[in-house]
This record gives C-alpha cells, structure tokens and sequence, in this order.
C-alpha cells in the first residue's frame, strides 16, 4: 500500500530523502507551515507516525517514524482540528521507502547497466550451499549496488532488504526490478541501526576494497551489520582482505568461518560466515 493510500491524500514529504527521515529539524519545519486542515497518522498504539497539512491544494507532511515526535506535533493537530489515520509501524515504513525509492527513480540519474549473470548464478549458488533452509527470511543486502545480491537472494527465497549510499545504482537496480522500492534505502551503511531493525540474516558482497584508507570505514560498516544481524555472510577479492573482515568479527564477540570461494576466482574469492555465538 502507498503512502498516498495510508494517508488518504496525496500528501509531498518535505524530508528531501529517506536518509533525512532522522534529522529532527524537519519536525520544527511542518509545524511552522501555513495551514488549514491537518490529518496525523498513528500506529496501533496511537503514537504519532506522521503528521500532513493543508495549505490551499497542497498538502504537506513530515515523517516521525524514525525519529521521535514531539507534544507540539500533537497540538498542532488539535489546533486545526485534525483527523486522525491509523496504520501499523511496518505498513508505513514498507509505504515510506516505497515513496523515496520512487523519488529517487525519478530524480536520479541511473549508472550504466553492470549486471553479470555469471556472477550472479555463482553468488546464488553460494547462497544455497550457506543458507539451505532458510525461506523467507530476511535478509539485509549491505552495499546493494544495482541489486545483484538482492536478485541471487530473492531467486533463493529469502526476502532482501537492500540499501547502499550510491543513488545511480540503486536507481538503475529499481529501473530494471532487481531492487523492490518497498525494500531499498539510500542510506549510509555505516548508520544501519537508525534506519532498520534487526533481521536473521546478511549479506555484504564483494566488500572493499578494504586498503589501508578505507578499512576504518568497512570496519564500520561491518560491525555495525554484524550488530544488526544474526548470520552474515561477507564476501572479498582477496585473503588480507578476508583475514581483516575475520579479527573485525571476532573483535565483536562472533563465530567465524572463513573459506575459499572457489565459484568466482575475482570478486567474491573468500567468504567469510559471521555468526551469533
């Protein structure tokens, strides 16, 4: 369901992204809006998802649903005698990434197709061998790119939730229908926890290059997967690389398998399982 038809009204966010769903301000923005009409969203608790105003035909809104709404938002609504819309937190975070993914598609210019169907069989068939029993599960597709892994993991049954911080790909993944609007992020991975919650498993496809100037921030990125995840499967070029992503897992607590890939002898050589112990 989109967010129009939760609403009811074909409302424009002024958060400019789903990245900036976060930033506080924009609550201080809606509020300050002109207004004659107001309708606000709760969840099954009655706790206030979004709140939209009407000014003459145009109706604006702003989202709370990752971040915390304040009394004047509930104020400003009896103020103008608001009418209230009920939902669930997961319909409307389904309906939210749905929307931006779409203003993304729209706005963004999409990087060239880079999509390898041999390298997404052997990525698949990885999955398989590691995940065998575990349909429709979710899965978060770290460093989604164009949607490759999101492909191979929904064509093995699980249920991708993909997010990246590179727009051209992602919009060139949503074009094509490897990437599902209700399930993509323009995110930085590195902040998963504020945008998602937790999910049984992962995913991180040809991580890196991890060098000496980047590996403080694939450390990052991956222990905060690893934190956010049950299972999480990694994949790199090369075994430094590999050894580096294992003392990273084991630094944080988890089990570690580490194993050669012998399916792809470039992208995804070395695989590395991190576990829950």
């Amino acid at each position: 369901m989109s967010i129009h038809d939760i609403m009811g009204i074909n409302a424009r966010f002024i958060e400019p992204s789903f990245e900036a769903l976060v930033d506080q301000s924009f609550t201080g923005i809606v509020l300050t809006l002109p207004a004659e009409e107001a309708r606000l969203v709760v969840d099954e608790n009655d706790w206030p998802l979004a709140l939209a105003v009407r000014d003459g035909q145009q109706w604006s809104a702003a989202s709370f649903l990752l971040r915390p709404p304040v009394v004047e938002v509930i104020e400003r609504y009896e103020e103008l005698d608001g009418e209230v819309v009920r939902t669930t937190q997961d319909e409307l975070m389904l309906a939210m990434r749905e929307y931006y993914s779409l203003l993304l598609l729209e706005r963004t210019p999409m990087a060239i197709e880079d999509l390898s169907p041999d390298r997404t069989a052997k990525v698949e068939d990885l999955i398989a061998s590691v995940w065998k029993d575990r349909r429709g599960e979710e899965c978060m597709d770290c460093g989604c790119g164009s949607g490759m892994g999101s492909l191979a993991l929904r064509n093995r049954g699980l249920v991708p939730l993909a997010f990246d911080n590179d727009a051209g790909l992602i919009a060139r993944g949503l074009y094509a229908g490897r990437l599902a609007p209700e399930r993509t992020m323009c995110i930085d991975a590195s902040l998963l926890s504020h945008y998602a919650r937790p999910a049984p498993l992962g995913l991180a496809l040809m991580a890196g290059s991890i060098i000496d100037h980047t590996a403080l921030m694939w450390k990052g990125i991956l222990e905060e997967l690893f934190a956010m995840t049950e299972e999480t499967l990694v994949t790199v070029e090369t075994e430094k690389e590999a050894e580096a992503v294992k003392m990273w897992a084991l630094g944080n607590g988890k089990e570690v398998e580490l194993f050669e890939n012998e399916r792809d002898p470039f992208y995804d050589r070395w695989a590395i399982l991190v576990k829950d112990r």
